[in-house]
């Protein structure tokens, strides 16, 4: 697939000055590919802090155990 990006000249230049034409395709991509898992293994340790809140856990039991009587 294809995709156009819009950067910066000056990022732009020094990424053509360092990268072989041949190699930026698979640079740029192992670079994304590493931002995602960066951002994956964030969002896991978030939501392992989320589970080990003992009071957050408590006020999400009270809520899913309200019951107001509304029909969904």
């Amino acid at each position: 697939m294809r995709i156009t990006l819009s950067i910066p000249d000056d990022v732009a230049r020094r990424f053509q000055a360092a990268i072989p034409p041949r190699q930026r395709s698979r640079r740029v991509t192992r670079l994304l590919e590493q931002a995602r898992a960066k951002h994956n293994d964030s969002l896991a340790a978030a939501c392992r802090a989320a589970n080990r809140d003992k009071p957050l856990e408590r006020e999400i039991w009270e809520w899913q155990a309200f019951e107001d009587g509304v029909e969904e």
